[in-house]
């Protein structure tokens, strides 16, 4: 009798292989980092960490291809990203800081004051 451990198993293994879990690590790393650069709440320090795994799945390989254009880097060298793990992990130390100003002058513009 089959009790299903063996389809688990595989479940596991093929999202433990996938680019978008790896991105969305490496981009949660990233959010990591800057919570801990930035001194923050631990609320904030999450909100910055879970961001930064989503950006960085959520862009996927499109990651390599802006961070080469952010840093003045030739197209050939976004094929050299590789999985683009460096890529993911800067977009995630980024990404959420970018969010935040570009949510800070939305409300700013509206005339709303920050908490």
């Amino acid at each position: 009798m089959n009790d299903g451990s063996g389809f688990i198993a595989a479940v596991l293994r093929e999202l433990a292989a996938s680019t978008a879990v790896i991105l969305a690590a490496w981009g949660a790393l990233g959010g990591a980092t800057n919570a801990l650069t930035t001194k923050m709440r631990l609320r904030d320090a999450l909100r910055h960490i879970l961001l930064g795994g989503l950006i960085a799945a959520g862009m996927g390989s499109l990651s390599m291809a802006v961070i080469a254009a952010w840093l003045g880097l030739r197209p050939d060298a976004i094929p050299a990203g590789g999985p683009a793990g460096s890529a993911a992990y800067l977009v995630g130390v980024f990404g959420p800081a970018f969010i935040e100003v570009v949510h800070a002058r939305l409300r700013a513009a509206k005339g709303r004051k920050d908490d």
